[in-house]
């Protein structure tokens, strides 16, 4: 009985390392390359932003934007699955969708300040985020 737990445990460990290496039997590197573009006149507030790379654990992302009353969110992204979550300067969650791939989307919110939230799976990420983009362009 005692031989065969150790099968097992032995197996499934195996199993979690065969997971972690990639087939040149070194680990994957964990680590993601952010870049954003600030909307004019701001030093904070994100009007796009780019995520590139590789995590073991799932990781959440925060930055400020703009909002308007009508807007969008334009996202091109492969590898994993995230989940966008965005808030307005009351603290309401105006957008939250998990998404995996190309896609636009629009959402209602009070003009002003608010939080885009990107909620990163482990693994593999390439994206580009662009919120309000055609107007932005126009500032």
């Amino acid at each position: 009985m005692k031989k065969l737990i150790v099968l097992i445990g032995s197996l499934l460990f195996g199993l979690i390392l065969m997971n972690v290496y990639t087939d040149s039997g070194k680990m994957k590197p964990d680590g993601l390359e952010i870049n954003t573009s600030n909307i004019k006149n701001s030093k904070e507030s994100v009007a796009d932003m780019s995520v590139s790379g590789y995590i073991h654990k799932k990781k959440t992302l925060e930055m400020k934007t703009a909002l308007k009353e009508k807007n969008t969110i334009s996202i091109d992204q492969t590898g994993s699955e995230s989940e966008y979550i965005i808030i307005d300067s009351t603290g309401e969650k105006v957008f939250s969708e998990k998404i995996k791939g190309d896609t636009i989307r629009s959402f209602e919110s009070i003009s002003g300040e608010g939080i885009i939230k990107i909620e990163l799976n482990s693994g593999n990420h390439d994206a580009m985020i662009r919120i309000n983009e055609d107007e932005l362009k126009n500032q």
